[in-house]
């Protein structure tokens, strides 16, 4: 009678430990794996080599599991028809369920959760040497189970913005840092239209004009960077900085001209995509573009500060008239005609 007691109560543990261990190592993400390895948790660096291939280590639990539960079962019948009878085989079985259910998989199972990541760390480094020591056994069932199996994003976009609702609603994340997760996610939806100096209320200087001619609008510019046209705005050379402007008035340089100061300029289009525009302004070190339409010809201009406000709101100095430019232009727009 001991003997069968003390067959059931081995099996209830045995099942109940692979039970948390699978609960713990499903519960621990690879990004938090990683964090633990940064911060240099013993097992750690183990638990993110199983993360990135858990498939080998889920089956290695998984085999020993149901190695316990099967045999153990068989055993267990074959001493309790010796014991009782058979009579009482029934009972036993019944007996045998419950336990397995309630203390071999659902209580494991809740605090292997709740404790992922001690146990995680715990068991990893056992875990991948018996990953490795049963491969033979794993590359089979690979063999026989690889046909079902199915190629899943580690983590996608919109799941990253939940994630982020919810670190904020549990307290992990601040509101600015929530919104600012999701602004990032938005730059890939806002095109260079949408956030540029349309046309109609650029300020730009004509290249053959020399710089003292411009003298007074020079002094009074907001603006550090002003787009430099040949004739008229569909034709932009280039982009000049309002400092070597005013350094060239204050060496008593008026006589050069604006194309003497004008700096190559780079051209995208309408329907360039904000985070593109990012990359874009650090590569070529510029803070301005120039937006081109569909025929060529110049719709605005877009700089650093219009992407990055994006991120950040927006951003207003001490001599900015206007907060939006676009609003600006659509109230300019609006103005009843005086001819």
């Amino acid at each position: 009678m001991n003997d069968l007691i003390f067959l059931i109560f081995a099996i209830v543990i045995g099942s109940a430990f692979f039970s948390g261990i699978e609960a713990a190592i499903f519960s621990v993400s690879l990004s938090r794996a990683q964090v633990l390895a940064k911060q240099k948790k013993h097992g750690a660096l183990s638990l993110v080599k199983i993360k990135q291939g858990i498939n080998r280590p889920i089956v290695v639990i998984v085999i020993f599991n149901n190695a316990i539960n099967i045999a153990g079962s068989i055993f267990v019948g074959v001493l309790a028809a010796e014991v009782l009878g058979s009579a009482w085989l029934g009972v036993i079985s019944a007996l045998l369920i419950i336990l397995i259910i309630t203390f071999g998989e659902i209580i494991p199972k809740v605090v292997g959760e709740k404790f992922s990541e001690e146990i995680s760390c715990f068991v990893a480094r056992p875990l991948l040497f018996s990953t490795k020591l049963f491969l033979p056994i794993i590359i089979v069932f690979e063999k026989i189970t690889g046909r079902f199996g199915v190629v899943r994003k580690v983590v996608s976009e919109e799941e990253l913005k939940i994630l982020s609702q919810i670190g904020h609603l549990e307290g992990e994340i601040e509101k600015d840092e929530r919104d600012m997760i999701a602004k990032v996610f938005a730059l890939n939806d806002v095109l260079a239209k949408k956030i540029m100096t349309p046309r109609t209320v650029i300020h730009a200087l004509e290249a053959g004009k020399t710089i003292g001619e411009l003298a007074d609008e020079i002094y009074n510019l907001q603006f550090s960077r002003l787009p430099v046209y040949s004739g008229d705005l569909d034709t932009i050379v280039g982009v000049c900085n309002r400092t070597d402007l005013l350094i060239a008035l204050g060496k008593d340089r008026k006589d050069e001209v604006v194309e003497s100061f004008v700096q190559e300029a780079i051209y995208v289009s309408e329907n360039t995509k904000a985070d593109e525009l990012l990359p874009l302004f650090q590569k070529e070190r510029y803070h301005l573009a120039v937006v081109q339409d569909e025929f060529g010809g110049t719709a605005g201009v877009v700089t650093l500060e219009d992407v990055v406000e994006q991120l950040v709101g927006e951003i207003v100095d001490e001599t900015d008239r206007y907060v939006d430019m676009r609003k600006r232009a659509l109230r300019e727009n609006e103005k009843p005609s005086t001819n």
